[in-house]
Parts: structure tokens; sequence; C-alpha cells
């Protein structure tokens, strides 16, 4: 059950009347506390730059990508991974010099690579056979050179949902280190000259709460790495452990914190390197939803309140699935309270609905009190993964996204228009 929570709506919206922000932006809004999001990104670095320690943190921008937040990250020291030529772009539009990003993405176009090469990424992180040649003959032919992560697949099952997992058996991402694809990959990337082969990566999922799970992931990349070095002479200065860090759930879960995941992955280093001449790789982590998930809240308007059949009683809101489908897609949950209401008691169990032509189930059984057509509800934790995945089913259009701080909210994506959406078509007489 998603329990009522009477803590802070207006503590993440930036000091924010959330009233004031739905009659000037509307509803459905994301409202991102940009005090908020700093607080998390310099906090996740402090636990990272520590003295003696050689680690980077970078943003892991799929989570949420718009040119304010990529700028924000830039500003706070970090590096920002990008997985399509639309975030690339938009982290540049964003202010993030080139040399700060790492392209990621499991089926890089041809463009995207030769996009990378122009701009001169950071790192290139090359996920499967076929793109070490493309990407070398890119380069070759731009007279540049291509500095390259190799993704792996350790073969781990992250305790998370399984539509989250990127390093399970069945998992499409990266070279497999269950046969010699990976040392392969290690020998085709070193015969190119035009690519430096600076690392290796890999992604465990989302939503990852046991932090033994990235020891064990620590273990398998240096295991590898040693064994790339005594068969093809390869030494790797980087390893990436990717990101996933959970954050608490709307049923009061505890999340582990930057810190701990710090004193983890630093551990495992220690002993697995032990004794060994090797010096210490420079560890990069790579959060996303752990650094802007907390940052956001939605903002919608009850439109309905409803007794369905099973004798339930329900809400549908004027969003859905078009701006959160991780609750249709793989069972998400969210803390919701209405927003001015928070002190007030329970009165039932509600099921929260989109408007959308599907089941678009949202938010199932949450207590609230005394709900009624016309009230503004609040949802937590909705930074990462929302707008991001947004569509247009149903023609909906995109919601709006303010940052918010200090008792003021500005626009950083407009509300999408119906005119937008429907210039797509192409109609006979156009």
């Amino acid at each position: 059950m998603t329990t009522h929570n009477s803590e802070r709506v207006g503590e993440r919206l930036g000091g924010c009347d959330p009233s004031t922000l739905a009659a000037q932006f509307s509803t459905p809004l994301l409202v991102v506390d940009e005090v908020w999001l700093r607080a998390r990104m310099r906090r996740f670095r402090a636990a990272f730059e520590r003295d003696g320690r050689d680690a980077s943190v970078t943003y892991a921008g799929k989570a949420l990508l718009i040119a304010a937040v990529a700028r924000i990250a830039d500003e706070e020291g970090l590096f920002v991974d990008v997985c399509s030529l639309g975030e690339l772009e938009t982290a540049l539009r964003g202010g993030v010099p080139a040399d700060r990003c790492i392209m990621h993405g499991c089926y890089k176009t041809r463009d995207e690579l030769a996009a990378a090469v122009d701009r001169r990424v950071r790192h290139v992180v090359v996920d499967h056979e076929s793109e070490i040649t493309a990407l070398a003959d890119i380069a070759r032919d731009a007279s540049s050179s291509v500095d390259v992560l190799l993704r792996l697949n350790p073969s781990i099952a992250a305790h998370t949902h399984e539509l989250i997992q990127t390093a399970a058996p069945a998992s499409k991402f990266g070279f497999s280190l269950a046969d010699t694809q990976a040392i392969d990959a290690v020998r085709a990337t070193l015969a190119r000259p035009e690519l430096r082969l600076s690392g290796i990566h890999c992604h465990l999922g989302s939503q990852i709460r046991e932090l033994r799970t990235y020891a064990d992931a620590i273990d398998a990349l240096i295991s590898f790495s040693e064994t790339a070095q005594r068969q093809t002479g390869a030494r790797f200065e980087i390893v990436d452990v990717g990101g996933g860090l959970a954050i608490g759930d709307a049923d009061g879960s505890a999340e582990p914190t930057p810190e701990a995941w710090a004193d983890e992955l630093f551990a495992a280093l220690d002993r697995r390197l032990a004794g060994s001449a090797r010096g210490r790789p420079h560890l990069y982590v790579e959060p996303g939803r752990a650094l802007v998930a907390s940052a956001g809240t939605t903002l919608y308007r009850v439109g309905v309140r409803k007794r369905l059949p099973d004798g339930r009683d329900a809400l549908i809101v004027d969003g859905g699935m078009s701006d959160n489908p991780r609750p249709a897609l793989y069972g998400a949950r969210y803390g919701v309270s209405i927003a001015g209401r928070e002190s007030e008691a329970p009165t039932g169990s509600f099921t929260i609905f989109g408007r959308h032509c599907e089941t678009d189930r949202l938010f199932p059984d949450v207590e609230l009190p005394d709900p009624r057509e016309g009230d503004l509800l609040a949802v937590r934790d909705t930074g990462a993964y929302t707008y991001s995945m947004a569509s247009n089913y149903n023609r909906f259009v995109r919601p709006a996204v303010v940052l918010a701080a200090n008792g003021r909210a500005r626009l950083v994506a407009r509300r999408e228009s119906l005119d937008r959406v429907l210039d797509l078509d192409v109609t006979e007489d156009a």
C-alpha cells in the first residue's frame, strides 16, 4: 500500500507554493528543486573524491536530460553521459564541453559515431564487435582518434526488477565475459591505431539496494583486466561501474547512501588489488536516478472521483502514462499527497488513474484525506525517467518542466503545443 505521507510537499518545490505553480504553468507539471539537485550532486562528488582516491562522478543523462539540467551537472563538476545524438546535442547546447561527455548506446548509428568523433567526446563506450570497426573507420577517415571504454557483461543479475537489470546473462548490453567476446574485443580495439583503449565499463541495472552486488562487479572487472593484461598487454586506466543506486521507495524503505556506496566500491578495489603491483585504476560511477529522482515532484489536478464496480474508490488525474510510464512498465511506486492538505488524516484508500485509453493505473492504494475534484496532487521522486520517457499517447502533449529555488520558479522546458504534435502529420494537401 502507498501510505499517506504528510512530509514536505513544499520542501522539494524550491520553496514555491504548489497552487501558484499550477496556476502559472498548468498541470501536469514537473517541478525540479534546483537546490536539492545541486546538493545531491555535491554529496556524491564528496563521497567519491576523497584524499588518496582517484574517482569521478558522471551524471547519467538518460534519467533527465534537458539543457538546464546538463548545465547544472557540468557546473557541479560532473561528467555527462549521453546515449544518442539528441542527448549529445542537448548537453552541448546546455554548455557542457564535449570533452566532458561520454557517449553510450547499445546501437549507435553511423551519424552518432561520426558526431562523437567530430565533437571529440571524452570517451565512446563500445558495446559490440562491429562498432569497433565502424568507429575506427570513421576516426581514420576524419584523421582523428577516439578514446574508448569497452562495455562488459559480467552476467550479474542485480536484485531488482528483471526489466531494469542490464548485466544479467540475458541482457543485450556489452561484451560477454562468459566466452571469448570480451578478450576478442580487446584485441580488435588494440589492432586499430585510431582507438585508444582506456578502460572497461559495466552497468548492473537500476534501483539496486544490495551494495555487495557492486563488489561482485569490481571483482569481475578486475579479474578480466588481469586476464587481458596477461594475454594482450592491455592496461586499463579506468574502471567504470555504472550507476543504478536505489532511492527510497514509497513504502519508506531505506536507500543506500552515496558514502556507503563509495565505501563498498573502494573496499572492493582494495581487497581485489591487495598485494598487487598494479596501480589503482581511476574509478568512474554514473548515478542518474539517484541524483535527480528525489529532486522532482509532479503536480496533477484531480478531474474525477468515482466508485469502481468492485467497491474501491478511484481518482482520475489530468496526466498519466504519457508523462510517467514507469508504473505501467515495471510497477514503480511513488509517494502521493494532496497539496495543501498534508496535515489532514487519511479517510480512505484510493486508486489513482491517468486519463488515457488504457488501464493507466498510476498509483494503487493511496491513503488520502477525502480527495475532491479540483484537488492538486503532489507525486514525489519523479525527477527521473518521467519526462525523459514521456510520449504523445492519445496525442497528449508533453508537460512543462520548471526549476525551482528560493521561492522562484523558471521554465526550463516548455509545455509541448498541440500544433507541434499535429505538424508531424503529412496530409494530402501538405
